[in-house]
């Protein structure tokens, strides 16, 4: 399988980029160092959409029995996880993006959405570029219809296992069997303790949604920056013998769509915008 792939170089900084698949920067090299974990080819990256690059999540994570109600109107979402009787992360992750512009250190994309991946009408417009500072991401979201609509956005950010890492957590999320939050928030274990200190996840379990005590990760000799309004960070590596470490940024909890104030609400017409950024300082 061939998809177009939008390459970008900045003095020591390299990305690959996938318009038609979600948009996924899929490949992330400082001065020939891979940061991300990257597929080798795009039948590795389609059986497993969620754990190469950085992944689009729009609903992020899970949303129980697939139903929410806004505004007094249920929606419901596919249940891709049967299993647990869940929607599970959303549909933006392939969606094919649409190049507005493209310059030899960015790229500029737009998906519209007419309600085929997302019960609501918006425009997502995304701007990959490479600079001094890194890699940064900006997501825009607009509502393109007459009335409002909830938003929860997460990127399912898929790091190459790194030596070090850290993470600003604020308290941990209790959640029942199927990993939906229980809506009461505990203090951080002892072994979580050394995920905000700094340790290597070598042989390390490690799994957990967290609220954001900050914005900023260590990933190795690399930083995680995000934009306040990504409140939580969502932690998976696999079981710990699989060669990577997912760091993902969420504006609101697992299962935020079902809770009073788990999303934003975004009026008719009006946008929001967040940003991510992956730097060497």
């Amino acid at each position: 399988m061939y998809i177009q792939k939008v390459k970008l170089k900045y003095q020591k900084w390299e990305a690959e980029m996938l318009p038609l698949f979600g948009a996924n920067v899929i490949s992330l090299k400082h001065d020939g160092f891979e940061i991300l974990r990257s597929p080798e080819n795009m039948t590795v990256l389609t059986e497993s959409p969620y754990l190469y690059g950085t992944p689009l999540l729009f609903p992020p994570n899970r949303t129980e029995g697939g139903r929410f109600c806004f505004d007094g109107v249920y929606y419901s979402l596919e249940l891709n996880e049967p299993q647990r009787n869940n929607h599970i992360h959303g549909k933006m992750f392939d969606a094919p993006f649409s190049i507005l512009k493209t310059e030899m250190n960015s790229v500029t994309c737009v998906y519209e959405d007419c309600g085929e991946r997302y019960p609501f009408p918006f425009r997502m417009t995304i701007i990959c570029s490479l600079g001094e500072d890194g890699l940064t991401q900006t997501i825009e979201i607009e509502n393109t219809s007459d009335s409002d609509m909830p938003v929860l956005l997460g990127l399912h950010t898929t790091f190459a296992e790194p030596h070090i890492f850290s993470v600003p957590l604020g308290k941990r999320w209790e959640t029942n069997e199927n990993y939906i939050p229980t809506g009461r928030l505990l203090e951080i274990e002892e072994h979580e303790r050394l995920y905000i200190r700094g340790c290597s996840p070598k042989r390390r379990i490690i799994s957990g949604f967290f609220t954001a005590a900050g914005n900023t990760a260590r990933i190795g000799n690399y930083f995680y920056h995000t934009s306040e309004n990504f409140s939580q960070w969502i932690l998976y590596n696999g079981g710990g013998d699989k060669g990577f470490l997912c760091i993902e940024p969420q504006s609101g909890p697992v299962n935020g769509l079902n809770m009073k104030d788990g999303h934003l609400r975004l009026e008719s017409r009006k946008y929001v915008m967040f940003w991510t950024r992956i730097s060497d300082r």
